[in-house]
């Protein structure tokens, strides 16, 4: 069983390394896995990084791609179609992997050839101590835990951040649903990806020692602000999804979009009622509630009134349906 791992990256000159370095010391043949790197228009020295690692590990099959079109989705088109091997494990630029990570991942494939996934575990690796606020919201910063036993079950989410997935069936379902997309954040990623698998009932297979650690700043992702931003694009999904993936037209779409600005004036008003009582725990979460809902709402008078956006959602060219080779 050979793997190809996937990274896509944006200006983390300073990052990147910390995840290479974990990636050419894996204890795993180097003539099983290659490392796919695909640069996704950085402005900072990426290439030169990259370029580093070429020359320091002739040993490791490791390339590069540099793709202009600003997009994750874009960049992993970039890498899924450059990938040789039968795994794809994706993973981020700021990601630090166990030594065995890729020997675990390959074990629970191994259990049963049904799996069509295996997701691994994440844990958040703060670069200074957070604010104690920050540790209930992890699971919005990538934190992945279903326990200390291998399990294979249909259903299981994958964070793209310690996923890996049969290349076949990858190219099955289509590919990741786009994110961010220049300036625009379109639609749910890896949770598009998820609900793909999940509609066709696969085995997903949770491996719990291979481990991901999400290098994070204290000072940029442990702040309200980071955080409301994260509820914001998770709230995007929901208008996507009735949109752009079950097509069910602007009838249910509005309807969404009236109970999201109920919800959002439900969470207004508890906001001020705990800021009156200065509890801040509490008000915090009316923050996020708030930015859930509300991103509903603008998402949908995007939809209804862009006619440019619309044609977006509808291009569908981030789908992955090109023939195998």
């Amino acid at each position: 069983m050979k793997f190809s791992v996937i990274i896509s990256t944006y200006n983390r000159e300073n990052i990147l390394p910390m995840c290479l370095d974990s990636l050419v010391t894996q204890n795993f043949p180097a003539e099983d896995f290659e490392i796919i790197i695909v640069n996704n228009n950085s402005t900072d020295r990426t290439e030169e990084v990259v370029e580093s690692y070429i020359k320091k590990y002739p040993d490791i099959n490791i390339k590069y791609y540099f793709v202009p079109r600003p997009g994750q989705v874009y960049a992993r088109q970039i890498g899924i179609l450059a990938a040789k091997n039968e795994i794809l494990s994706f993973t981020d630029d700021d990601a630090i992997l166990v030594p065995d990570w890729l020997n675990e991942i390959k074990k629970v494939f191994m259990i049963n050839d049904k799996v069509a996934g295996v997701a691994g575990k994440i844990k958040i690796k703060w670069d200074e101590t957070p604010p104690e606020w920050i540790y209930d919201y992890e699971r919005q910063l990538g934190r992945l835990d279903y326990g200390s036993e291998i399990k294979i079950e249909p259903g299981l989410y994958m964070n793209a951040g310690n996923l890996s997935i049969k290349r076949d069936i990858l190219f099955e379902v289509g590919g990741f649903n786009p994110e961010m997309v220049g300036e625009w954040l379109i639609g749910d990623g890896e949770t598009g990806l998820w609900k793909k698998l999940y509609k066709k009932n696969y085995l997903i297979g949770w491996a719990p020692a291979a481990l991901m650690y999400h290098y994070q700043s204290a000072k940029k992702n442990a702040t309200v602000e980071d955080i409301e931003r994260r509820f914001h694009n998770n709230g995007i999904c929901i208008p996507y999804n009735i949109y752009a993936v079950d097509r069910e037209g602007f009838k249910p779409l509005i309807k969404n979009s009236f109970y999201a600005a109920k919800q959002w004036m439900r969470w207004s008003i508890r906001k001020i009622k705990y800021d009156i009582l200065e509890n801040e725990k509490n008000k915090y979460y009316a923050i996020f509630r708030k930015a859930f809902y509300f991103a509903q709402i603008s998402y949908t008078f995007k939809i209804l009134f862009n006619r440019e956006f619309r044609n977006m959602l509808g291009n569908n060219d981030w789908s992955i349906n090109f023939n195998k080779k």
